[in-house]
């Protein structure tokens, strides 16, 4: 079985010491996460993670710097995701996130990160490395362990 690589991207999107993140229904969990999703044919990373943070909240960003890049792996079943994280802007000051339902998110909100929990794994470190530690920009490589039970463990390097 070869392996398939998809691509995706994303924005940290930060307004009055507040990030803008999404709480996503999944068929393992309900998560906290920042708004992302995959590349579609034709765009740059840069409008993904543009469309992405529109279409999971309502808010419209002008995009920035590139500040993270995060590959996981999952050899279970010879997957891999490779996702950029772009810092963000609202383009309006006083804009009121909209979670995108028909899509399993119950809630898009400017919230503390470091106070949440049911952050998902997978984000945890890129949260504590740029939202906590301040780091500019980094790669992160995690390896995802699917348990028999269905569980999922997760092994990270820079």
């Amino acid at each position: 079985m070869a392996w398939t690589t998809l691509t995706a991207a994303g924005g940290l999107v930060a307004r009055d010491g507040k990030l803008l993140m999404v709480r996503q229904r999944r068929a393992y969990g309900v998560f906290w996460e920042m708004p992302s999703g995959y590349h579609e044919p034709g765009e740059s990373l840069e409008q993904t993670a543009g469309r992405e943070v529109l279409e999971e909240t309502g808010i419209v960003v002008e995009l920035g710097s590139l500040v993270c890049t995060l590959l996981w792996e999952r050899e279970s079943d010879q997957r891999r995701n490779l996702i950029a994280w772009f810092r963000a802007d609202p383009v309006e000051d006083d804009a009121q996130p909209r979670p995108l339902v028909e899509e399993d998110i119950d809630a898009a909100e400017f919230v503390d990160p470091s106070a949440l929990d049911g952050v998902h794994p997978l984000l945890r470190p890129v949260l504590d490395r740029w939202w906590i530690d301040g780091d500019a920009s980094f790669h992160l490589h995690a390896h995802v362990l699917v348990r028999p039970d269905g569980t999922q463990d997760y092994r990270f390097r820079s």
